[in-house]
């Protein structure tokens, strides 16, 4: 969890006094630490994560004021009467959100809702509108913005399993079904580069890894077309969610871990495959993928093989050479790269 303040969070600053003695709801895209600076003003303080790795931060911190929860689908006190939601870069998981976490909250209700310009939080309005709540910009700094509205009537009733998205991939003999929620990777779709991995990957077997699942459909359709034990993790409760219900749509067994990184992995895998993550909001972010891809080789057994898929533009080579061995590259078209890593 980053520590140093964001533009979103410099703007809130402004305005702590906002949420003095409420029963807050935190929820959305936290960029760093700052809901811990609430905790002498409000009354109680809900953090909502859907990122395991800022669970885990503020779980350390909980505390009779303090809770902390992991899940695509947070259940709330019933006391909650203020959201403060950090505006996702996806508009349907904001949309999602909404849906899930107002009918929660108290009639009278205070929303607030913070996020980048460029990040679309304008959109805010129009999706709040839909719950008859009216908006207004309290606040524009920093290339952000932040809004204010009150829920004045009780939002309908949330229902998951309209927001959960179903479609197929074509794998050879095979089909697989595809559960999906927002806020996953591609959501609703098999975006290229896994296409891509998908149609390179040689006949695996024993244990395989799937590294940054979404909604698990290079770890699922490994289990359907081979006699392979997978794990598949993420560090999404969207995506964790979204891999349960591939794999139950499938009749497949499979462990799903929830993890930032590699911390939450005990084992060694004959194969790991991956189409890692490199973006972090509306930013480009190496980090995950550059500590990943410095402990993949702790996870292999002898002889085990890394293969992922990468944007030909991202520079992975040099840090695989001080890690593995031996490497190739099995695919490289200008836009993605399949690269073999060997233990």
């Amino acid at each position: 969890m980053n520590t140093s303040p964001h533009a979103t969070s410099q703007v809130l600053a402004r305005h702590d006094d906002l949420f003095s003695q409420q029963h807050l709801v935190v929820a959305g895209q936290l960029a760093d630490n700052y809901p811990l600076n609430l905790l002498e003003q409000v009354a109680s303080l809900q953090v909502c994560c859907s990122h395991f790795g800022h669970h885990q931060y503020f779980a350390k911190q909980a505390s009779s004021k303090l809770s902390s929860q992991f899940s695509a689908a947070p259940s709330l006190a019933s006391n909650s009467n203020a959201l403060l939601l950090f505006m996702p870069k996806a508009k349907q998981e904001a949309a999602y959100l909404f849906a899930c976490i107002l009918p929660q909250l108290e009639v009278g209700a205070e929303i607030f809702v913070v996020g980048e310009n460029r990040g679309g939080v304008k959109s805010c309005e129009k999706l709040l509108a839909e719950f008859g709540i009216k908006v207004n910009k309290i606040d524009s700094a920093r290339r952000c913005g932040l809004y204010f509205g009150v829920l004045n009537q009780a939002a309908p009733q949330f229902d998951a399993s309209q927001w959960q998205n179903s479609f197929e991939v074509a794998l050879p003999n095979a089909s697989l079904k595809v559960k999906s929620l927002p806020g996953v990777f591609n959501h609703g779709k098999l975006d290229e580069g896994s296409q891509l991995l998908l149609e390179h990957l040689p006949t695996l077997h024993g244990s395989v890894l799937d590294f940054g699942c979404g909604a698990g459909i290079i770890g699922a359709s490994q289990a359907l077309l081979h006699n392979v034990d997978i794990s598949l993790l993420d560090v999404s409760a969207y995506a964790i969610a979204s891999s349960k219900a591939t794999l139950q749509e499938n009749q497949l067994t499979g462990t799903v871990i929830a993890s930032d990184g590699l911390s939450e992995v005990k084992q060694r895998f004959d194969f790991i495959v991956s189409n890692p993550p490199f973006h972090a909001g509306i930013d480009t972010q190496y980090e995950t993928t550059e500590t990943f891809l410095a402990q993949a080789k702790q996870h292999l057994n002898a002889n085990g093989e890394l293969w992922l898929v990468a944007n030909s533009f991202l520079q992975y080579e040099a840090l695989i050479k001080q890690h593995f061995s031996r490497f190739e590259s099995v695919l490289d078209n200008k836009k993605f790269k399949i690269l073999r890593c060997c233990v």
